[in-house]
């Protein structure tokens, strides 16, 4: 499918200006400047009940003027506007479904098994695309041949639009700092894959609902050469911070499925004394974490147990007394014992 102009789109509400809903990509040619075809991209979209900001999504998708995308969505049997939105744009969109799933890695799953495309992307229903991002990415996709991923930089904002985080400059997956931190991943949604991965990786694991991204990236990095991972110094999405995220709300589950990735790496690889040695630093990682999430959703006693346990774990890793420190203050303030 060659993505549609702005004109051929439904109008946007009044109120809504800008990207994606007054200003679009610039249409591309059907062939490359060297003659090839564009490689298809195939974008899938897992939602749920995401009604008040999905058209967004699905128009940062549909107006980046890209002549060969594939756009699929997979609805997990939303019970708001979802579906009345959705039905707005069917006539522009390679597949859609709504029906009861087993959750976000399940709805990629599927939606990627009905994929055909070369370059395979997920993008949630409250992040966007920005303007050009998949032409980037095809581009530096035919650059080489054995490359497996490409990523870009994003940025973060809040429901009122103001900008809480920009990455320019990506993070390469490096499973290693991804075991050790328990984070330091890509922004998912600047995130393409090849369809090769599938084969030789595997699919997202379904019985993680929260970290299925940090997952496969290490996966992928424990697969794959560096020299096969490229990075664009550009931004190329928006992710949505807001308090009903799935990661906000299953803050605790977070890092409960940390240490279950965990456990089952660690077992997998028992002679790889790379792996192992970061074992307890890990570990330490995922309580630290966990601290952290407590003390942000007020519960400072469990951060103070957490932090603790994470210190026993790794002692000479680092030292809990500034985080201690923080917590403790934000207790008193909290609570009016502090100006």
């Amino acid at each position: 499918m060659h993505c549609p102009t702005l004109k051929e789109l439904p109008p946007p509400a009044h109120d809504k200006k800008g990207w994606p809903w007054t200003k679009e990509s610039a249409q591309l040619p059907d062939i490359m400047p060297d003659g090839r075809p564009w490689p298809r991209i195939s974008i899938v979209t897992p939602s749920y009940n995401q009604g008040q900001f999905i058209e967004e999504t699905i128009r940062s998708v549909l107006l980046q003027g890209y002549p060969n995308l594939e756009y699929i969505i997979i609805d997990g049997g939303s019970t708001d506007n979802t579906i009345e939105i959705i039905k707005k744009y069917e006539p522009r969109l390679s597949h859609w479904v709504s029906e009861r799933d087993n959750g976000q890695s399940h709805a990629i799953n599927k939606g990627w098994e009905k994929s055909t495309g070369k370059i395979l992307a997920w993008i949630n229903a409250d992040d966007r695309y920005c303007p050009e991002a998949i032409k980037n990415i095809a581009q530096a996709f035919c650059k080489q041949e054995n490359i497996v991923l490409v990523c870009g930089g994003g940025q973060t904002f809040d429901v009122s639009g103001k900008k809480l985080i920009s990455k320019k400059k990506p993070n390469i997956p490096n499973p290693y700092l991804l075991l050790e931190r328990c984070g330091d991943v890509p922004m998912q949604p600047s995130v393409f894959l090849h369809r090769r991965v599938l084969d030789e990786v595997g699919f997202l694991n379904t019985r993680l609902h929260y970290v299925m991204d940090w997952e496969f990236w290490i996966r992928l990095g424990l697969n794959y050469e560096p020299d096969q991972f490229i990075k664009i110094n550009k931004v190329l999405s928006n992710n949505r911070e807001w308090k009903g995220t799935k990661t906000n709300e299953g803050w605790l589950n977070v890092c409960q499925e940390h240490r279950y990735v965990f456990n089952e790496l660690f077992r997998k690889f028992p002679c790889d004394l790379e792996i192992q040695s970061i074992k307890s630093r890990a570990y330490s990682a995922s309580y630290r974490k966990q601290a952290s999430l407590a003390a942000q959703n007020s519960q400072t006693l469990k951060a103070i147990k957490n932090l603790f346990h994470a210190w026993a774990l790794a002692p000479s890793a680092y030292k809990p007394l500034n985080e201690l420190g923080s917590y403790l203050q934000s207790f008193l303030v909290r609570n009016g014992l502090q100006d």
